[in-house]
């Protein structure tokens, strides 16, 4: 009997230690009484997602911007008389940005925030000499740096008496000259200068009533916010937009690459490293900083079962040189600033 008992005593414990030991585990996907989701073990190895695939080339950077000729527009000096509350230094050189950013051959870059914080007081005046606008310009990896001096920005009001009544006439006038120079080698690229008198005359205002709106344009002059629709309407908004498009226009024609000679195919005739020679020069109207495509022959076509030449294939643009230094009438020296392929001796070249 004693023994029965301690062997029944022994199988009572051994389950209350099976008990105490074991967890009930819940059926996989579905939480507990508690709310806790069961653990889902890792896939194995050879199941688990493969990582992204890293791209094996880098993307090529866009060539049409790279033909472009990159612009910093550094804020305008003020020489006119204007006291208003528009910072014509700053908004008149970001508007002029606006305006070239719809030319092909333009990559305007305005200053930032950050790079205005690096401009002293006068700096952000447009009180900037050509010593430190070409540290600017380097600094921020472009090829041109635009300067501007406001020579004026009114709206002026005229006033006349005769015998069978009278007249008003009244007008917006802006006069800005801008500086232009070559980041590659230090030198100007050129000076335009833009004046336009956008005059109200041509809206026939001959009675007093009619000049009221201009009358409180006059005299509320930078009330209206700078670029706003209400801004372009006025006499001295439209003749900002006339003198800005002008001013475009001429950095167009400070940039545009020559129209090359079609008789001597224009080439690369050395390479070394990056440097290049090119057979162009001072007779073929080449600049420093002018910038052209470089294109090869074309890939060589054979069969693929008799291994016969049958021709070529379209020659491709496959990098971008830029002129630095134009070393006579037929001969310049430039660099490579973009190889989508090997540039080699006798590769053409393009203006585009």
């Amino acid at each position: 009997m004693k023994v029965w008992l301690g062997g029944v005593l022994i199988l009572l414990a051994g389950c209350a230690s099976v008990q105490n030991g074991t967890k009930i585990l819940p059926v996989m996907g579905f939480a507990d009484s508690q709310g806790t989701k069961a653990a889902v073990p890792a896939p194995a190895a050879e199941f688990q997602a493969a990582p992204a695939a890293v791209a094996a080339v880098p993307a090529a950077p866009d060539s049409a911007s790279v033909l472009a000729q990159k612009v910093l527009l550094l804020p305008f000096k003020d020489l006119s008389k204007y006291r208003g509350p528009w910072d014509i230094c700053a908004e008149l050189s970001r508007s002029l940005g606006d305006s070239l950013a719809r030319n092909p051959y333009i990559v305007p870059t305005r200053p930032d925030s950050v790079f205005m914080a690096g401009l002293t007081v006068k700096e952000r005046k447009g009180q900037i000499d050509w010593d430190r606008a070409l540290e600017l310009g380097r600094q921020a990896g472009v090829d041109l740096v635009v300067m501007g001096e406001i020579e004026d920005l009114s709206m002026k009001r005229f006033r006349a008496t005769v015998p069978i009544g009278g007249y008003r006439s009244y007008q917006g006038v802006v006069i800005i000259k801008l500086k232009v120079l070559k980041v590659v080698d230090g030198r100007p690229a050129g000076e335009p200068r833009q004046e336009v008198v956008n005059d109200s005359k041509r809206y026939g205002i001959t009675n007093p009533a009619a000049s009221v709106p201009l009358d409180r344009e006059y005299f509320f002059l930078g009330e209206t916010p700078w670029g706003t629709e209400d801004f372009h309407q006025t006499l001295v908004g439209g003749a900002v937009d006339q003198c800005l498009g002008k001013l475009s226009a001429d950095l167009a024609g400070l940039v545009r690459p020559p129209s090359l000679p079609s008789v001597s195919a224009p080439k690369i005739i050395d390479i070394d490293g990056l440097q290049v020679y090119i057979n162009i020069g001072l007779a073929d109207s080449v600049r420093n900083g002018d910038k052209f495509g470089v294109w090869d022959h074309g890939r060589e076509l054979r069969d693929p079962q008799t291994n016969t030449v049958l021709g070529f294939a379209l020659s491709r643009r496959v990098g971008v040189v830029q002129v630095e230094q134009v070393l006579n009438e037929h001969l310049s020296m430039g660099r490579v600033l973009e190889a989508q392929a090997q540039i080699e001796k006798e590769f053409t070249i393009r203006a585009e």
